[in-house]
């Protein structure tokens, strides 16, 4: 189903969760570590997304400053002329970095799942921080103060941030206002889409997890096919 919306009234937010990384083929939590890079089935999906969408005009574009979120968007940007690039340049937004898992940075998530901690973060994150790393509660916060900063800074524009998974869960949640404790339900696959709006303060969630291609795009209206599309299998 397609959806509607209306530019002239809202500022939108692009939540682009990075394509198929190194750290995610290997099932390790990567966290902020450096040097984690896309893998071959991510290069394809960041050639994908540059395709889908080399008809879309973002007024900004932030992106979490790990190489996996500037590695998704360089296929966007190249193809395009001198002449046609963003004027604007891309801007590194460390509200949406990638949580710091701190000791549990670039362990197995199998080895993980054996920790005491993982039921607690599994049922009721909102009380968790992670040994030597970042909580729950500060990544909310710093989620929901990015969000809003953008809706004050980009009135009425067309915004992309390439981003993590768990920050475009959380970003979701609160755009539902949801529990905090639920947003583990929501599932947010590498380098789909997620959009939201903001008018005064107040979101709307517009389409969660979608590969699909955008329908058409003109300077007042976007529209967006509402679904993920059927589940392939990566080659």
């Amino acid at each position: 189903m397609a959806l509607t919306v209306n530019l002239a009234t809202m500022t939108v937010i692009f939540l682009l969760r990075h394509a198929h990384s190194e750290a995610n083929g290997a099932g390790i939590l990567a966290g902020q570590m450096s040097g984690i890079h896309l893998s071959k089935v991510g290069k394809r999906e960041a050639k994908t997304f540059a395709k889908n969408y080399r008809h879309v005009k973002f007024d900004q574009i932030y992106i979490s400053p790990l190489e996996r979120c500037s590695e998704t968007i360089a296929p966007y940007l190249a193809q395009f002329s001198k002449t046609r690039r963003p004027t604007k340049p891309i801007i590194e937004n460390l509200n949406f970095i990638e949580m710091d898992y701190g000791a549990w940075s670039g362990l197995k998530l199998q080895k993980l799942a054996l920790k005491p901690l993982w039921r607690k973060i599994q049922n009721n994150p909102i009380t968790v921080t992670f040994p030597e790393g970042e909580s729950f509660r500060s990544l909310n916060l710093r989620i929901k103060k990015g969000l809003l900063e953008i809706g004050r800074l980009h009135k009425k524009k067309n915004i992309l941030i390439v981003t993590h998974g768990d920050v475009i869960k959380i970003a979701t949640a609160i755009a539902l206002n949801m529990d905090f404790n639920d947003f583990q339900k929501i599932a947010i696959d590498p380098a789909s889409i997620t959009a939201i709006s903001i008018t005064d303060k107040k979101f709307r969630v517009l389409t969660v997890n979608s590969k699909a291609e955008p329908v058409a795009v003109d300077g007042q209206r976007f529209v967006l096919g509402g679904g993920a599309g059927p589940k392939t299998k990566r080659k």
